[in-house]
């Protein structure tokens, strides 16, 4: 333990070090100095002279995880599964078996399948839980530990044991490690003969390439090509550079894509587009959502900001902060933030209010203009030019969304179906199974305004109500899973929709559902409606 206690105290000495080398602000080195004679005396006494023996590494781990919550929600300390997710992203490769794993009613859920690999071929579907891992038990495992598997030698082999939804047996299964190699792009295709489609997953090392492939191909094979649509929905982000890339495709060379800001002058930093566009006059929409963030937000900030082209869907996350990955000891690493991003016109991304109360955030929301001289604000995101929202929103139809219940439902309905024909849609029969499917039930939230009834029979006894009352708090929640039920009727066609594209995407190939997604989703057939008149021009006009 005192071996410990000293290399903590050096690490410590030596990052104090740096901190004066950078700081000459007297005062603050001395608060900083402070500060850490009094985080290192509580170390000392507590894993020396605590009651029960306490694990030095544990509680480093866990003060330096409190202490980065207290900044954002996006400074943290970086273990093997963070690095790998870095590497992912700068190689478009990783070591596993092709699928994406998840927690669906706290069980290790298998999300999707990549066509090709161990996974696919071992017969692994969406849906399946993972039961096992070769001897270990991993059902209700919340510590990522399957991901250890997948590390290590390609061709090693890894045995698995998996419950399908509708089966009572356990499955085995023995799965390969492999290269997987991920696109950043998902579907593409033509709308109709003029108008081209680009889904953008992430924002890798990969994305401009793929890009530049795709719009080569639809300028060489559909002549009347004429409108394209970057759909960056639900994308989370990925790296500036492949942002800023995915911008010189379409503005003119040397415009300013995103700027940087931080506390120091060396995180100041303005990105420029390089090379002269490969398009640089086609109409452009760019589909955004309210799980848009960062890479996206930048794309879409700058495409608005220098009119190149229309920002259509609804508001963006808000995520506008870069983070700095530093190394640290015992092969970790430190993702701490350490600017903001903003766009061409001068706008912040990063939404109010702000992360953190104690932080000194410069203004509430400003309003700013594009080249044209549009209005544009700041403070929330990036504002779509025209708001699209899906055909239907409500919570109803926002609890089988977060609560994989129509996943969950599909997973279970199409475990005995071997084919499904093309042309297959929901009907009666499938919406009646599954308000059956979801009177079974009993683990899924209940949306307003029964939510608000929850534990208030509990509390209500807590605080020394009757009986009475408590048993008919008891009554109304018991009614609501059937009000729940009578409530999907009325969103029943759009129902109807995704749970003809979940059922269609197990069966059919990335490119056999192109047409059907062209067809069913609102947003991109309103997008091609706008692309294709007079109100693009209208839309990007200075007003």
């Amino acid at each position: 333990m005192k071996k410990t206690l000293l290399i903590f105290m050096a690490c410590i000495g030596l990052t104090a070090g740096a901190i004066a080398f950078k700081f000459s602000d007297q005062e603050l080195f001395q608060k900083i100095t402070n500060a850490m004679d009094i985080f290192g005396s509580v170390f000392r006494e507590v894993t020396l002279r605590y009651v029960d023996p306490v694990d030095p590494m544990k509680f480093v781990n866990d003060g330096t995880k409190a202490m980065l919550s207290s900044l954002d929600p996006y400074s943290e300390i970086l273990d093997d599964s963070g690095e790998d997710d870095m590497e992912l992203l700068s190689t478009n490769s990783y070591t596993g078996f092709g699928m994406i794993i998840g927690i669906i009613d706290e069980m290790q859920t298998v999300i999707d399948i990549y066509p090709g690999y161990s996974a696919e071929k071992s017969g692994l579907k969406p849906g399946d839980r993972i039961c096992y891992v070769d001897s270990l038990y991993v059902l209700y495992d919340t510590t990522n530990r399957i991901r250890s598997f997948s590390r290590g030698s390609v061709g090693g082999k890894v045995s698995m044991k998996v419950l399908r939804p509708g089966l009572s047996d356990t499955i085995n299964v023995v799965l390969t490690r492999e290269i997987i190699r991920v696109k950043s792009l998902g579907i593409s295709g033509m709308i109709n003969d003029s108008i081209g489609y680009v889904k953008i997953e992430r924002f890798s090392a990969g994305t401009k390439d793929e890009l530049k492939r795709v719009l080569a191909q639809f300028r060489r094979e559909y002549p009347k090509f004429a409108g394209l649509m970057l759909d960056l929905r639900g994308n989370p982000g990925g790296l500036l550079e492949s942002a800023v890339d995915v911008c010189d495709l379409f503005v003119p060379m040397k415009s300013t894509i995103v700027m940087t800001r931080g506390r120091d002058i060396d995180q100041e930093r303005s990105y420029l587009s390089q090379f002269q566009p490969q398009e640089p006059n086609i109409p452009l929409a760019v589909l955004i959502d309210g799980e848009s963030a960062s890479a996206s937000e930048v794309v879409a900030g700058a495409i608005q900001d220098l009119d190149r082209g229309i920002i259509l869907g609804t508001r963006s996350f808000g995520k506008g902060l870069v983070q700095t990955v530093m190394p640290l000891p015992s092969n970790k690493s430190l993702k701490l933030t350490t600017a903001r991003y903003y766009t061409p016109s001068g706008r912040c991304i990063q939404k109010l209010p702000t992360y953190n109360e104690d932080a000194k955030v410069e203004g509430k929301e400003v309003e700013f203009r594009t080249a044209n001289g549009r209005p544009v604000t700041s403070r929330h995101g990036i504002d779509p030019d025209t708001i699209i929202q899906e055909q239907s929103s409500s919570p109803i139809l926002n609890i089988l969304e977060e609560e994989q219940l129509l996943f969950r439902f599909i997973s279970e309905y199409c475990v005995h179906i071997d084919t499904l024909s093309k042309d297959w849609k929901a009907g009666d029969k499938e919406f009646k199974k599954l308000q059956a499917w979801l009177l079974k039930q009993e683990d899924f939230a209940i949306p307003d305004p029964y939510a608000l009834l929850e534990n208030s029979d509990i509390i209500a006894h807590r605080n020394g109500y009757s009986i009475a009352f408590t048993n008919t708090v008891k009554k109304v929640l018991k009614g609501a899973k059937k009000d729940f039920l009578k409530g999907l009727a009325l969103y029943r066609p759009e129902i109807l929709r995704k749970m003809t594209l979940l059922m269609q995407s197990r069966y059919r190939t990335s490119k056999e559902m192109t047409a059907l997604l062209f067809a069913y989703d609102q947003l991109i057939v309103k997008s091609a409606m706008i692309i294709s008149s007079d109100s693009y021009k209208q839309l990007l006009s200075p007003r």
